[in-house]
């Protein structure tokens, strides 16, 4: 808008000034935080997962323990070690240390994966985190599937379904 038009329209050259910059900032405030809302959804995307040792529990969409399932800890596309779930839907891996995709195969539920990095640091048993995994049903892919650390989230996910 250019100070003839103002005139032209009734709005004094003083408003039209004052009422741009009242425009203007109001839409940088905006852009800024529809700009900063998009870029905290971004950083959702979960790295990989510091253990200090491997074990866990599965359970199925309704939250009842999976028992007998293949859980594996792939390392360059082998498998490294596997085990299955006890009937409690519970899993462990004895001395295992470095990098790898924690997995549970396709079954009758959607697969699940996650990247871990399992170190050998002393910690105490309250610092011990265990993977808490939720499979999804079983015609999803592995966004259907949780693989949690905090018994808090996994019981907040059990809830919601």
């Amino acid at each position: 808008m250019t100070f003839s038009m103002c005139g032209k329209i009734g709005i004094s050259r003083q408003r039209g000034f004052w009422l741009r910059c009242f425009l203007g900032a109001a839409s940088w405030i905006f852009f800024c935080t529809t700009g900063a809302n998009l870029l905290n959804g971004q950083v959702d995307i979960p790295g990989p997962e510091r253990l200090t040792h491997v074990e866990g529990v599965v359970v199925n969409p309704a939250g009842h323990p999976a028992p007998n399932m293949s859980v594996s800890l792939v390392r360059d596309d082998k498998v490294a070690y596997q085990t299955k779930t006890d009937i409690s839907g519970k899993f462990r891996f004895e001395h295992v240390t470095g990098q790898y995709t924690f997995k549970i195969a396709r079954s009758q539920f959607a697969p699940a994966s996650r990247e871990i990095v399992v170190t050998d640091e002393v910690v105490t048993a309250l610092e011990r985190k265990k993977l808490y995994v939720i499979l999804g049903p079983g015609q999803c892919e592995d966004a259907c599937s949780w693989v949690l650390t905090s018994k808090r989230d996994f019981d907040r996910e059990l809830h919601k379904h």
